[in-house]
């Protein structure tokens, strides 16, 4: 027989981003001997960079996985068996399993899917097993940008955007939330402009920890007056590209939509033009445009004293320790190219604590 103190142990739980971190699913890189299943004319070199690339970004992972081990947190993971399910072609089109947090999300006890119906959804969906009477496969969520919504104990922020999350998600939020006492805030948590339509708030806003608010400075506060009187740590546009290596901008005209990608790499190996034409002509549904995506707010909250970053930020660290954080940096080398950081290579699926009221 299970006792209901297990019963409880057993649910995914989250309430906010920043409660003390319990279990956290952590992305897949593409495994290397799946290049062998593209239809991509490689030469010997690219090929090479190609392996390079995946290999880096997987021992990455695992370097996060240790040390979230390390603070006696519990990590699951896809099976990288999934990418030779989902088909053959290296792109959002078939599973991309680098980033769970663009499109689950974990609100109360429910695990929610922007993705149900795609090889991406199910290759998270099937790492969740455990938890899948807990699913909130609604296929009015299919577009959720999980990345932009914040939860804050009872209220749950959902950015809006023009070509993600719409007046419909966050009415069918409400449908299902409000009556658990939840209150449903649409609205837009930062006033940065974003040159990528689909971006998420996550590389520009991180809460972390009650009345304490990482941004991205733009010269602007918020344009809604959710946060009065929090503390803000603002972070310097021109001094984060000071030392940013050359970004390679590339528009891809033959698709049904222009899109507008931007990558850098900081190692010089991958400083290769034929390398630049490959990616440029056949991967480029894998990058956004990293060049605004602020890595160093993009962070995974562990408690309100220990956060986890994807690089080195000299000014950031010296805030956090100024109010008792301590930054623990996780390299994500490839960050530049996947435009992803800390908190869109993970997702929290159990945070210890109760629902408060913060605002």
């Amino acid at each position: 027989m299970v006792t209901p103190s297990l019963i409880y142990f057993m649910k995914p739980q989250a309430y906010t981003e920043f409660q003390p971190l319990e279990e956290v699913l952590v992305g897949r890189s593409y495994d290397n001997t799946f290049l062998d299943s593209l239809d991509v004319p490689f030469t010997e070199q690219t090929r090479n960079l190609m392996s390079h690339l995946l290999d880096e970004t997987e021992e990455d992972y695992q370097n996060l996985v240790d040390t979230l081990k390390k603070l006696n947190v519990k990590v699951r993971r896809p099976d990288k068996k999934t990418y030779k399910k989902a088909g053959s072609t290296l792109s959002l089109s078939g599973a991309y399993l680098m980033n769970p947090r663009d499109d689950q999300i974990v609100i109360d006890n429910k695990i929610i899917f922007g993705q149900w119906d795609t090889a991406t959804g199910n290759g998270f969906s099937e790492a969740l097993q455990d938890y899948k009477k807990y699913f909130l496969p609604d296929p009015v969520f299919k577009g959720l940008t999980c990345a932009s919504i914040v939860r804050l104990g009872q209220d749950i922020i959902v950015d809006s955007s023009e070509y993600a999350n719409s007046e419909t998600h966050a009415k069918r939020l409400r449908q299902y939330f409000e009556p658990l006492g939840y209150n449903i805030i649409y609205a837009k948590t930062h006033d940065f402009k974003f040159k990528n339509k689909v971006a998420h708030g996550d590389a520009v806003f991180a809460i972390l920890k009650p009345g304490l608010i990482l941004h991205a400075s733009e010269n602007s506060d918020y344009s809604e007056n959710i946060f009065k009187g929090w503390d803000l740590i603002k972070l310097d546009r021109s001094e984060r590209l000071q030392n940013a290596p050359k970004y390679r901008i590339f528009t891809h005209k033959k698709r049904e939509y222009k899109k507008e990608v931007s990558y850098a790499f900081n190692d010089s190996k991958y400083d290769d033009e034929r390398w630049y034409n490959l990616l440029d002509t056949w991967f480029t549904s894998l990058m956004g445009y990293s060049k605004e995506t602020y890595f160093d707010v993009n962070c995974l909250v562990v408690d309100e004293n220990n956060v986890i970053f994807s690089g080195f930020n000299a000014n950031i660290f010296k805030e956090l320790e100024k109010r008792q954080i301590n930054p623990i940096v996780c390299p994500f080398r490839h960050r530049m190219f996947w435009d992803g950081g800390t908190h869109c290579i993970t997702l929290d699926l159990k945070r210890k604590g109760s629902r408060e009221r913060y605002l």
